[in-house]
């Protein structure tokens, strides 16, 4: 049996950009000359470092498509990974469709539009906020823009679905698997097809197993073909082997193969128990890991397949084991990665909240929706993308858990039962959609959404007010610290978290990678930088997990030179790979130094790229140059070779040649290069006075039964914090989660005696400034110090002699 086969083709290079809605841009006629240059993946925001503010609009991208005739029988899509956060998408000037959500994977059939020869192709994003879309609130940055890639993908007319394909193992053990596989099949022709389908899996390209089946697809129809079998000792995927298989699906019309599609697989069993933790094939497996954002130094959340693949080894090379994806769905390739080097993965849907939620406006809103006129087409995209999440990750091995959201008890009181009702809605519909994985609710430690799911993911201080809660749980979120490099050697475990308790299944940093943020620090929490250069944490826990001691701590001396290092020496031209160059102050003997000072890298010779355009200056007040050592990554739309220079006052430099490999060469041509949006949008202050402090993490010394530290700030004055005993120098403390310009802090007691409280402040949990101290009686049962705007995290109430109950902490910002 012979025939052609699907064509799958990345469409990252050769575009252009233009900030606003350009209607016209979509005809074929119109000039685009005087656009920006740009290749995918692209963000809006190009270059951007970690600012809290960012472009909010419109951006048009157009490309030319060149179509041989023979296509045009054929069916055409246009796959789009990845695009925040609204789309248009337009083949010579006419609209071939639209999508909403700012994560998942989707496609558009163009087939219909197309002509032989070259196609305009016009697609117009928006990020703007939308009450209807989640997510509705956030603390990352929202960037606009096509972030990650695109592909044409070109198929006859009978062929297997896009992300068709599903294998599940229903039983596994060292000994045998069973497997089963259901491939959805696609007719588009006008008349009935008889199909065979004939599926072989292959192990490092032996053929294990074959089945085939015959079928009948009806014209225009959709038809779902399940089949069986087993393999003898199967290689058990596992994070210390990450043993994979492959599903070759070949699909026959008329004795002619006319689609085939490849799907990589890995068999391995997993439970979440209530009182034993995770076991992993069978054996009890401690899981140890991080939460990873997506964006990068100066490229933002345009990141490229060998960015992925830097970061998934960044946490694999500390010892860790697990990947929660926060806070929303990844790249399809993040999984696979995690597949390939071998990392436990917990895949993630936007419905997400922020502590000191608006009703309405920006995305410091109400994770649910305030406005009655808005929660169906909310609760509809919610659905949507936890159905792309699903179906274009399902096929990983290292995906354990599908998660609902994260802290979606950050929703207004009177819509909080509404956003209970919709995460158990989610969770039924992830069982209907996978029935192999559980469902979480991630961030679950407040309004009893730790109670929606089949695991509950506690955040902050809910590693504490949750002690063997008797359910499967896991601490997906401790040790929030705000550090730049070079940080402390330190775990940063918080409140117990270092206790390797049996019933707990595992927990994760907060958070992996510095990030850009919308609230003030929080960006900077990470055990690695925004530049990919690891803090002093990293090597706390590689040494900790691995026991590979820690590099000496440079010193100041005499710089001398620098010297330029890059992991990739060749890399390709098509938004798929870049190369993270690193530059090294020395002294005259080639030792590092701490001494940190700017740095200027140039592109001297080549088509290579920073995201600054052909030169960036790398420096200590930027961040971007700490402890004499300073990285980016730079790409290269154009092959040929490449030269850099690392140059800065006084000292010798140094030079690195590279390569870039593709199709088109580097013939210095002239680009007009992007060099940052025209405005950016700052986030104001909210109208209404908002208690920022409200259902945020809260510590304290000892707490009585239900008693909890997180009843000073969960709205209710029927509920309060009582101390175990009565012991001198009891307290509780509020972590607001970042520095807070504050200017008003209220504390309310439940009070039977005279007692004394001191009331402190702090930045960073380590030096505390007295801010009052005053004498509490049942004649003045609350503390209200207004005070000049501070900078301000964490607020300790502290009873040097008996304690009284708090029934409230409100916190407010100018």
């Amino acid at each position: 049996m012979t025939g052609k086969t699907r064509l799958q083709l990345l469409l990252n290079n050769n575009w252009v950009f233009q900030y606003g809605a350009i209607e016209e841009a979509k005809y074929t006629d119109y000039d685009d000359s005087h656009w920006y240059h740009i290749g995918l993946p692209h963000s809006f925001g190009i270059p951007y470092f970690m600012e809290n503010h960012f472009y909010v609009g419109y951006g048009s991208y157009r490309k030319t498509l060149d179509i041989p005739t023979q296509w045009l029988s054929k069916k055409l899509y246009l796959e789009f990974q990845g695009v925040f956060q609204e789309t248009e998408v337009y083949v010579n000037g006419n609209l071939a469709g639209t999508h909403k959500g700012g994560y998942t994977a989707f496609i558009i059939d163009i087939t219909d539009f197309l002509t032989a020869g070259k196609n305009q192709l016009f697609v117009k994003v928006n990020n703007l906020w939308n009450p209807c879309l989640a997510p509705r609130a956030g603390e990352h940055v929202f960037n606009g823009g096509i972030y990650r890639d695109v592909s044409l993908i070109v198929t006859e007319q009978v062929h297997i679905a896009w992300y068709g394909t599903f294998v599940k193992t229903p039983q596994v053990s060292e000994e045998s698997a069973s497997l089963q596989f259901t491939t959805e099949l696609e007719n588009h022709t006008g008349s009935i097809q008889e199909a065979t389908l004939l599926s072989t899996v292959e192990y490092q390209g032996q053929i294990i197993f074959t089945t085939s089946s015959r079928c009948t697809i009806n014209p225009g129809a959709t038809l779902e073909v399940t089949q069986n079998g087993a393999i003898k000792d199967p290689k058990l995927w596992h994070p210390d082997t990450p043993e994979l298989y492959v599903l070759k699906s070949l699909l026959y019309t008329d004795n002619l193969l006319c689609d085939e599609y490849e799907t990589d697989f890995g068999v391995r069993w997993f439970t979440f128990t209530s009182q034993e933790g995770f076991f992993l094939n069978g054996k009890s497996y401690p899981i140890i890991g991080a939460n990873v954002h997506q964006d990068h130094a100066g490229w933002g959340d345009a990141v490229t397949h060998a960015g992925i693949r830097r970061d998934v080894r960044l946490i694999k090379d500390c010892g860790m084991n697990f990947i929660r994806g926060s806070h929303y769905p990844h790249h399809t390739k993040f999984a696979e990665e995690c597949d390939r080097q071998g990392i436990l993965f917990w895949s993630e849907l936007c419905f997400w909240g922020i502590g000191g939620c608006r009703e309405d406006g920006y995305w410091n809103s109400s994770a649910y929706p305030v406005n009655s006129k808005d929660r169906q087409e909310f609760e509809e995209s919610c659905r949507l993308a936890l159905k792309e999440m699903i179906r274009t990750n399902r096929n990983h091995p290292s995906i354990i858990v599908w998660s609902m959201g994260n802290e979606v008890f950050f929703s207004k009181p009177e819509v909080i039962n509404q956003a209970q009702i919709l995460v158990k809605r989610l969770v039924s519909l992830s069982h209907e959609l996978d029935p192999t994985r559980p469902a979480a609710s991630g961030g679950a430690q407040r309004a009893g959404f730790d109670l929606l799911g089949d695991i509950a993911g506690y955040n902050g201080d809910g590693a504490s007010l949750y002690i063997d809660p008797g359910f499967p749980n896991f601490v997906s979120e401790y040790g929030s610290s705000i550090s730049d490099r070079p940080g402390e050697f330190s775990p940063h475990f918080t409140d117990g978290v270092e206790k390797d308790y049996s019933w707990r299944c595992g927990k994760a940093i907060w958070c992996g990678f510095h990030h850009g943020s919308i609230a003030d620090q929080m960006g900077h929490m990470g055990m690695i930088d925004y530049y990919r250069l690891p803090l002093l944490s990293w090597y706390w826990y590689r040494e900790n997990l691995l026991g590979i001691s820690p590099p000496a701590l440079p010193e100041v001396g005499t710089p001398y030179a620098l010297k330029l290092t890059a992991d990739l020496h060749t890399f390709r031209t098509d938004g798929t790979e870049d190369t993270h160059i690193q530059v090294i102050v020395v002294d005259e003997s080639g030792k590092r130094l701490s001494n940190s000072l700017p740095v200027t890298l140039r592109v001297e010779k080549g088509g290579g790229l920073f995201p600054t355009g052909k030169t960036i200056t790398l420096s200590p007040e930027k961040g971007s140059l700490l402890e004499g050592l300073g990285a980016i990554e730079m790409r290269a739309f154009y092959a040929g070779q490449i030269m850099i220079s690392a140059t800065a006052e006084g000292l010798q430099g140094d030079s690195l040649t590279l390569t870039a490999t593709g199709q088109e060469e580097w013939t210095e041509q002239k680009l007009n290069f992007q060099a940052g949006p025209p405005e950016v949008y700052i986030p104001g202050q909210a109208k209404e006075k908002i208690n920022i402090a409200q259902d945020r993490p809260v510590f304290c010394s000892s707490f009585s039964p239900n008693h909890l530290s997180k009843n000073i700030n969960d709205g209710s004055r029927d509920t309060s914090w009582r101390p175990a005993g009565n012991e001198k120098g009891e307290w509780v403390m509020q972590d607001l989660e970042g520095c807070k310009s504050i200017k008003e802090i209220i504390v309310t007691f439940k009070n039977k005696e005279s007692n004394r409280v001191e009331i402190y402040i702090s930045e960073d949990n380590n030096s505390f400034e007295l801010l009052a101290g005053e004498q509490i009686s049942d004649s003045k049962s609350s503390i209200n110090l207004n005070f000049q705007p501070r900078s301000v995290r964490f607020i300790k109430i502290y009873f040097p002699e008996a304690s009284s109950d708090i029934v409230g902490l409100e916190v407010y910002t100018p």
